[in-house]
């Protein structure tokens, strides 16, 4: 098991090599369908498909933020 830190210093457990994505939906449908990246740690942008293998501090991001917004247009620029 690996310990995730969330927003507002919640650590919740989950198995090594859960995906962002997993951890989102986890947390809420809501923030699922809303989710655009995480960010690792205050500072790796990462997918929504990465893995999580061990113990970090995890933000998921939305267009609400700055570097959700970010990864939302860059994934649209494709399309």
């Amino acid at each position: 098991m690996i310990n995730v830190t969330l927003k507002g210093d919640v650590i919740k457990q989950y198995e090594k090599g859960t995906t962002v994505a997993d951890i989102a939906k986890s947390l809420g449908a809501g923030l699922f369908k809303a989710a655009c990246c995480g960010k690792i740690n205050k500072k790796t942008i990462c997918d929504l498909r990465t893995p999580i293998n061990e113990d970090v501090q995890l933000d998921i991001l939305t267009f609400d933020d700055i570097d959700g917004k970010k990864a939302f247009w860059h994934t649209a620029s494709h399309i």
